[in-house]
């Protein structure tokens, strides 16, 4: 024995038996999940199924907490017992241990990748990783932790006391730990193998043509029947082997201390078995579990719940058992959501189990009412208001929590009564003023008729409030109502005005003389004050109005320094202006005419004289004065009087300016250079005085030239 490496006596509850004691320093076992869907080899090469997400049931031996599951366990998929502890597979790839942790056999590492298997041995645990490698943890230092360097391509695992398997794809088994070379060596070319299976001290294979390999020491080893074969399920208790055959019956062999190998007669369509330190266990096909050997823990002894619960896989542990299977789903989840105080209240919850039981799992009832077992929530509400809640359906597997829940209680109907008398307010001043209203449920307050002062209002709680606009006293009706009644209520309310001192501002802006100017200052004050000069002067043409607008048309040129003052019965403010007024803007302008005159006949090849004039009508000055003579083409240029230039027969004459009224006459003399009709042009314009009129800036003479 190896027992300087076992637990000691103070590993083992004082209530046990030294018979118990010897057993449990020379027994171990581990077991895998089993499925219910049926049993068969598996292919090598193919992972290991596990069972559906669901929830877990446990019974038997608690010393250690091997029932005590994790509130977080989460979905799990499959199970393995060890000696006094278990380790789960969740849905999504974690792990999650309990029970005895004295070598650290439930400390599951944090850095695992997602899992694909678990095994429990003695006091250590395994897990296969989605890249076909074993992390190990626990274990008492005999190398149950230390897989071979290298090792890949593993679909499941096996510990045994101080010894660990591991099956390959390629369905090989690969063992490490105490006695892997002697005892617990894997026999030499074992090979097809689809299942293994752990003892205390021993280890069974099962391969894909349906025989079992079994290997280690004692009868749970020698005793396998011969000729045994069409297995289909394989499992090893601490010192007995079980094997489900196609045919859905039973074998065992090995110790029958506690009567662990004895099968109970007429079972059949068995497919999973697991063995534990001193019983077993079988899966039938229609979900029913039957268990033989020792009892004296609670192994055998199902809770409600599992029996008819159509588990979907079995494990036995040391001395406890395990199943997994659906935790319970709420099928009547929809309690009334309105009641009323002193109201009788009546529903039921329900779940698909029947042996479900309920709780509240979170919020709290309304006050009153009272949730039991069996998913009954009744009462009468004492008090009203809203209560959120959830409830729980529980079974061996787990609960499940169902919907959150409101049920608003309200209080019972009361009519509605009014009181109270408006007090008086005042222009300008907040106004605050709440009714008294009664009634069950909460009335609502309305204007029926009349109407409130301006500026106020009337919410639906009954309050009047808001600031008043105007003075006055008015006249109305309140009514409250609700479902159970309404009240009405005539009042009156006087608002008195008052006086606010008055207050002048504003920045005038400059105007201009024969512009229209308007200005309003800005005036506060209750009752509105009256503007008003006080001293100085305005500009002429300007008036001010008593609301303080200050609008005309200047007329004088000039800066105005003057105060206004606005006056009310509350007092009088003053404001000082200065006003400045420009003159107005002139455009100079200048009416330019021009005048041609010349003889009306003339003869071929003597001189004629033309006559032009240019004279400024006015206004104003006229500046760059330009005046031009286009000559007759039957006519030759001779001279000109005054300043001119001359291109070909257009003559022009400019002057720096023409005062207003001035006149400036210049003569052409030109020579008749052919016989017949031609008429001479002259115009006149201005370059930087604007003319107000053209119609007398161009003039003509005709000539006939014989």
């Amino acid at each position: 024995m190896r027992s300087a490496s076992l637990p000691t006596t103070a590993d083992i509850p004082p209530s046990r038996t030294p018979r118990r004691l010897a057993a449990v320093l020379t027994t171990v076992t581990t077991t895998v999940a089993l499925l219910l869907t049926g049993v068969g080899p598996a292919a090598a090469a193919e992972t290991p199924p596990t069972a559906p997400a669901g929830g877990i049931a446990i019974w038997g031996w608690n010393y250690y907490g091997q029932k005590n599951v994790p509130a977080d366990v989460g979905g799990l998929v499959a199970v393995s017992g060890g000696g006094f502890h278990s380790v789960g597979l969740r849905d999504d790839g974690t792990v999650v241990s309990w029970g005895n942790d004295r070598s650290g056999q439930t400390a599951v590492p944090g850095d695992l990748k997602p899992v694909i298997a678990v095994g429990a041995g003695w006091i250590h645990s395994l897990a296969v990783q989605n890249d076909g490698t074993v992390i190990t943890w626990g274990g008492q230092g005999s190398g149950e932790i230390v897989p071979p360097a290298g090792l890949t391509d593993v679909v499941a695992v096996a510990g045994g006391e101080q010894f660990s398997l591991a099956l390959q794809k390629s369905g090989t088994v690969v063992g490490w730990g105490q006695d892997a070379t002697t005892s617990n060596a894997v026999p030499a070319g074992l090979t097809g193998v689809t299942a293994i299976a752990t003892g205390f001290d021993h280890s069974l294979a099962l391969k894909d043509d349906g025989t079992v390999v079994a290997w280690g020491t004692g009868p749970q080893v020698t005793g396998m029947p011969a000729g045994l074969s069409g297995v289909v399920g394989i499992s090893a208790g601490w010192y007995h082997s079980l094997a489900v055959t196609s045919d859905g019956t039973v074998v065992a062999w090995g110790s029958d201390e506690y009567g662990q190998t004895d099968v109970p007669a007429n079972l059949t369509d068995v497919v999973a078995v697991s063995g534990g330190a001193r019983h077993s266990l079988a899966l039938r096909k229609d979900g029913s579990v039957v268990g033989w050997g020792s009892n004296e823990d609670g192994q055998l002894d199902q809770p409600i719940g599992v029996v008819g619960a159509r588990p979907t896989a079995l494990v036995a542990g040391g001395y406890h058992s395990m199943a997994l299977g659906a935790r319970p789903a709420l099928t009547a989840d929809a309690p009334p959501a309105t009641t009323e105080v002193g109201a009788p209240y009546s529903y039921t919850f329900a779940a698909d189990s029947a042996s479900a039981t309920f709780s509240l799992a979170s919020g709290s009832l309304p006050p009153g009412l009272t949730l039991d077992q069996a998913g009954e929530l009744s009462g009468a509400p004492t008090e009203p208001g809203d209560s959120t809640f959830t409830v729980a359906a529980r079974t061996s597997f787990g609960s499940t929590s169902g919907a959150q829940h409101t049920i608003r209680v309200a209080a019972t109907a009361v009519v509605p009564s009014l009181s109270g008398d408006a007090p008086a307010g005042t222009v300008g001043t907040a106004y605050d003023f709440g009714y008294t209203i009664t009634g069950t449920p909460a009335p609502t307050a309305t204007l029926l008729s009349g109407s409130l002062p301006p500026g106020l209002s009337l919410s639906s709680s009954g309050r009047v409030t808001g600031t008043p606009t105007a003075a006055g006293t008015s006249s109305f009706t309140v009514q409250v109502s609700s479902s159970a009644g309404s009240a009405q209520l005539a009042d009156s309310l006087t608002i008195a005005p008052t006086a606010v001192a008055p207050s002048i501002s504003g920045t005038v802006a400059a105007g201009m003389v024969g512009s229209a100017y308007d200005y309003t200052y800005t005036v506060t004050g209750s009752p509105a004050p009256a503007v008003s000069l006080k001293s100085g002067t305005l500009p002429p043409g300007l008036a001010l109005e008593p609301t303080g607008r200050l609008s005309g048309t200047p007329t004088t040129a000039g800066t105005f320094v003057f105060t206004l003052q606005a006056t009310n019965a509350a007092g009088s403010a003053t404001a000082t202006s200065t006003l400045t007024v420009s003159p107005q803007k002139v455009t100079a302008r200048a009416d330019l005419r021009v005048d041609l005159s010349g003889p009306t006949s003339a003869v071929k090849g003597r001189t004629a004289v033309y006559t032009l004039t240019t004279t400024n009508a006015g206004p104003s000055t006229s500046s760059s004065v330009f005046s031009k003579v286009v000559l007759p083409p039957n006519t030759q240029f001779v001279s000109a009087t005054g300043t001119y230039t001359r291109v070909g027969n257009l003559v022009v004459f400019q002057r720096s300016k023409l005062t207003n009224g001035q006149s400036v006459t210049e003569k052409i003399t030109v020579t008749a250079t052919a016989t017949g009709k031609g008429t001479a042009l002259a115009t006149t314009f201005s370059v930087r005085t604007p003319d107000p009129s053209i119609r007398n800036n161009a003039d003509t003479a005709a000539t006939t030239v014989r």
